[in-house]
């Protein structure tokens, strides 16, 4: 089966900082796949290489079997292939009902004045259903705490009916509940056929819920395998402990 996901030798540098260094990864279809290493080696970087965000200096991302370096994050969102950020980027002006119906392809013009139509409508209440936001539908996003924001930012991007979504820090600044609520609609989701890449610092919720596991140093991939086999291999502890 040929990968979802193929990043190839991306190369990223800040001034003398050489942030993502020939990185190279495979996300195949149908995993809830970990992207994990320590502070500082490169992980969002590479996020943002994959999703348009940030141009590479060098090297090759293809999704689907298509190249897409460069791309705009807008054209990946309509291929199929969504994130999220460690801070949730949600339009705080908006009530959580209009976040999702611009995530759906509308305008903020068309918003109030047009009628979203019945499949848009249905995705919507199902999804407000689904992430049990129903109750705070007509609120602005801007009053809801942080985990409903970052629920929101992930009901978002189901809005575009993903084969690929990327979860950058799900978990980060989040209560045990929460936690246990993010990890359910990734499994429910995963179980409806969608592919996951996670970036995550929770390594109790990255052996419980990730396989494989890629772990990034210095900008570049140093292994990648099952749960079990990462937490014993000495390249990954050297990398995290230090040497």
């Amino acid at each position: 089966m040929a990968a979802l996901l193929e990043v190839q030798n991306l190369v990223k540098t800040f001034g003398t900082v050489r942030a993502v260094d020939s990185a190279s990864l495979v996300v195949e279809p149908n995993t809830i796949t970990a992207l994990i290493g320590p502070n500082g080696s490169g992980k969002t970087t590479l996020f943002n290489l994959i999703t348009g965000y940030l141009p590479p200096d060098s090297g090759r991302v293809s999704f689907r079997g298509r190249d897409i370096t460069g791309s705009d994050a807008g054209s990946l969102y309509r291929r199929g292939l969504s994130r999220t950020f460690q801070q949730a980027r949600v339009f705080p002006a908006l009530t959580v009902q209009e976040n999702l119906t611009v995530a759906a392809g509308y305008s903020w013009g068309q918003l109030f004045g047009r009628r979203l139509n019945r499949s848009d409508r249905e995705r919507v209440s199902e999804l407000l259903e689904e992430f049990r936001l129903g109750h705070v539908a007509d609120l602005f996003a801007s009053e809801l705490s942080y985990g409903q924001r970052k629920l929101l930012e992930f009901a978002a991007v189901l809005m575009s009916s993903p084969s690929l979504i990327m979860l950058d820090e799900p978990t980060a600044g989040v209560n045990p509940v929460m936690i246990e609520t993010m990890e359910h609609h990734i499994r429910q989701r995963h179980a409806a056929g969608i592919t996951f890449l996670i970036v995550e610092h929770d390594m109790t919720f990255v052996m419980r819920l990730c396989n494989p596991v890629i772990v990034l140093d210095q900008g570049r991939e140093i292994f990648a395998g099952a749960p079990a086999e990462v937490q014993n291999n000495p390249l990954v502890l050297d990398a995290y402990l230090g040497s």
